[in-house]
């Protein structure tokens, strides 16, 4: 069987896409999950923090978005990954603008795109913003934060905490100074306390910059990633709540940049890069 894919990065999150109208292939859950974990390996693989499936021919939506992370898991929606499918769809279409309904595990999300570099049209980088739906509230621990060790590097002394659901689960955390962080052990020790998982964000004020927050990310699924859009958008919101930036509000990742519109929706802006076209037969 033979499977073509285009893989993507949205600001170092990257993505393997898969567009098809194969509805009854796409319901076969297991495969899909057994092919995300061995084509999403580093080094044995193609590499990369997740899978993305786009079924087109809904009705509803221009696609349904199935994501299935590296490890094997579902996620309900990816900021940094809808922005990667919908330059997939555009390429597919030849398009260098335009708007997709997109259907998610969190509900329907609209999504504006605007090639970059328009004599290309088949490469490059696109800019999408991305209606995130609101910021509602996430999920309590199912138990306390189990850890021994420092509690600055583990961000156990965190100024702040909110947790948000954006389709997908968000812990927040407001800490001195996110590089301090370990962020491999830190992360996978406050997701621990959840059961179903928890995307965990350590965030400042970036020094020197007005609506500016900083943050590094744990994504459930992925682990340690450069960039989370979803946990922008959570970021930006706890951010506002906090009164630490006004509405509109810039988050520095590892990968880069995004700007988020606080409100109701939730709005992401940001890139998405095409990386290579793929044929896998398998």
């Amino acid at each position: 069987m033979t499977f073509r894919l285009t893989k993507h990065h949205g600001l170092g999150n990257d993505f393997l896409v898969h567009l098809t109208d194969d509805a009854p292939a796409v319901q076969n859950r297991a495969a899909w999950i057994e092919r995300a974990q061995r084509w999403c390996r580093r080094h044995h693989g193609i590499g990369a923090d997740g899978l993305l499936i786009g079924l087109h021919g809904t009705g509803r939506a221009d696609l349904v978005m199935t994501l299935i992370n590296a490890d094997g898991s579902i996620a309900e929606m990816s900021g940094n990954g809808i922005r990667c499918l919908a330059q997939a769809e555009a390429m597919r279409r030849n398009q260098e603008r335009g708007t997709l309904v997109i259907e998610t595990g969190g509900g329907l999300r609209t999504v504006e795109y605007t090639a970059t570099n328009t004599g290309a049209r088949h490469q490059g980088t696109i800019e999408a913003s991305v209606d995130m739906g609101p910021a509602r509230p996430g999920p309590a621990a199912d138990r306390p934060t189990d850890a021994a060790g420092d509690a600055r590097s583990l961000g156990l002394d965190a100024l702040k905490a909110a947790t948000f659901d954006l389709g997908n689960p968000h812990l927040v955390l407001l800490v001195d100074d996110p590089e301090a962080i370990d962020l491999a052990v830190a992360g996978a020790t406050h997701e621990a306390a959840y059961d179903a998982g928890m995307n965990v964000h350590f965030v400042a004020p970036t020094p020197g910059e007005a609506d500016a927050i900083t943050m590094r990310v744990w994504e459930r699924g992925a682990g340690v990633t450069e960039a989370c859009g979803t946990g922008a958008t959570a970021v930006a919101r706890a951010a506002h709540d906090w009164g630490l930036t006004g509405d509109q509000v810039t988050v520095h990742m590892p990968g880069g940049d995004v700007q988020v519109l606080v409100g109701d929706p939730m709005v992401l802006r940001g890139p998405s890069t095409f990386i290579a076209g793929i044929v896998v037969t398998a």
